[in-house]
C-alpha cells in the first residue's frame, strides 16, 4: 500500500496529485484571479466623466458618461475613454497677423471653460480622440482663424485707438460663441494677455504722442501769453486810469490854488488901488485946503519959492507940485542971488 500511494506501481500512482504541484496551481489561480481583477476594476476621478468602449464600439452611449468612482469591466476587452470637465484655463498658442493695412499685431489668447456632461460623447468621439490634448489643438486652430479674420478687417488705427476695448470685446464674444457651437463646451472668459503692435509702429506713436505733447505745450503756453498779457494790459489800464485822474484831480487842485491866488491877487489890487486912490484924494485935499488959504494958486506958488528961498544953500532945488485937477505943477526954481 505504501509503494501504491507513493506513486510506485505502474498505472495510478501518476493519477495522486503531488504536495508541490498543488501548491503552485493555487498560486497561479490567485494570480490569475488578481490579473482579471485588476484588469476588470476602473475607476473615475471625481474631475472626470468617462465612456467604455467594447472592441472600439461605445458601450451604452444613450445612457450617458459614466460617473466619478469605481467600475468594473470585461478584462481584455474593453477599454476606458476619461474626459476631464473640471473648469480649466488653456493658452493658446501666441499668435501673429496683420491688419487690413498690414501693420503686425501680436497675440496671446487664454479660455477658461468647462465641459458639460452632455457635450463628453461628442468630444471624445465626434471632435477628435479622447484627451484633453487634442481640445486644445482644436480650441487653438478655431481662435487663430476667428482672431485674424477679426484684425484682418480693421486698420491699425482703429485697433490701436478709440476703437481698441470695442475690438477686444468682439474677439472675446466671438471665440465664445464658435467655441461652445463647435465643441459644446461651456467658455466662461476669453483673456487676451498679450496685445501688441511691431516697433516700428510702436515708435512712430510715440513720436506722435511726443509731437502732440510739445504741441499742447505750446498752446497752453500761448494761451498763458495771451492771458499774462491781458493781465498787463488790464493793470496798465487801471494804472493809466489812476495816473488820470491823479492829474485831473492835481489839476483841479492847481486850478482851484490859482484862482484863489487870483482872487487873493485881485483883492490886494483893489486894496493897494483903493489906497492909493485913497491917498491922493487926501493930498488932493490938504493942496486945496492950502491953495485956498494962500488965497489961490499964485498965492501959493509964491509962499512955495519963499519957503525955498529961505531953505536954500547952495543947491539947485527941483520942486515939482502936484495939479488938483489931474496936471503937473512947474518946476519952480528960486531965483539966485547976484554976486558981489
Amino acid at each position: 500500500m505504501a509503494k501504491l500511494f507513493d506513486g510506485d506501481a505502474p498505472g495510478i500512482g501518476r493519477f495522486l496529485p503531488r504536495p508541490g504541484r498543488a501548491v503552485k496551481v493555487a498560486v497561479l489561480g490567485v494570480v490569475f484571479l488578481v490579473v482579471l481583477l485588476n484588469s476588470g476594476l476602473y475607476r473615475v476621478p471625481a474631475t472626470d466623466l468617462a465612456y467604455v468602449t467594447r472592441f472600439g464600439r461605445v458601450l451604452n452611449p444613450q445612457a450617458g458618461p459614466i460617473g466619478p468612482g469605481l467600475h468594473f469591466k470585461v478584462p481584455f476587452a474593453d477599454e476606458v475613454d476619461l474626459l476631464r470637465i473640471s473648469t480649466d484655463t488653456v493658452a493658446m498658442q501666441q499668435m501673429e497677423t496683420y491688419t487690413r493695412d498690414t501693420q503686425k499685431v501680436t497675440l496671446q489668447v487664454s479660455v477658461t471653460y468647462s465641459i458639460p456632461s452632455s457635450a463628453v460623447y461628442r468630444l471624445l468621439y465626434e471632435v477628435g480622440k479622447a484627451g484633453n490634448v487634442d481640445i486644445v489643438r482644436n480650441f487653438n486652430a478655431i481662435v487663430n482663424d476667428r482672431v485674424r479674420t477679426i484684425l484682418g478687417r480693421r486698420d491699425i488705427n482703429e485697433i490701436a485707438g478709440a476703437d481698441r476695448e470695442k475690438v477686444i470685446g468682439e474677439i472675446k464674444a466671438v471665440v465664445q460663441g464658435e467655441l461652445s457651437r463647435l465643441f459644446a463646451v461651456t467658455v466662461q472668459d476669453v483673456q487676451i494677455s498679450t496685445f501688441k503692435f511691431s516697433n516700428e509702429y510702436e515708435a512712430a506713436v510715440n513720436n506722435s504722442t511726443l509731437a502732440k505733447a510739445a504741441k499742447l505745450k505750446a498752446e497752453q503756453d500761448k494761451e498763458r501769453s495771451v492771458i499774462d498779457a491781458e493781465a498787463v494790459k488790464i493793470r496798465a489800464s487801471g494804472e493809466a486810469e489812476a495816473a488820470i485822474q491823479q492829474a485831473r484831480g492835481q489839476a483841479e487842485s492847481n486850478l482851484t490854488r490859482a484862482k484863489a491866488e487870483a482872487e487873493a491877487t485881485m483883492l490886494r489890487g483893489n486894496a493897494e488901488a483903493g489906497a492909493t486912490r485913497a491917498r491922493g484924494e487926501a493930498e488932493a485935499e490938504v493942496t486945496a485946503a492950502k491953495i485956498k488959504a494962500a488965497g489961490g494958486i499964485d498965492g501959493l506958488v509964491r509962499q512955495m519959492q519963499a519957503q525955498a528961498a529961505l531953505n536954500w544953500k547952495g543947491d539947485v532945488p527941483g520942486i515939482q507940485a502936484g495939479n488938483t485937477t489931474g496936471g503937473s505943477m512947474p518946476i519952480i526954481l528960486p531965483t539966485m542971488p547976484a554976486q558981489r
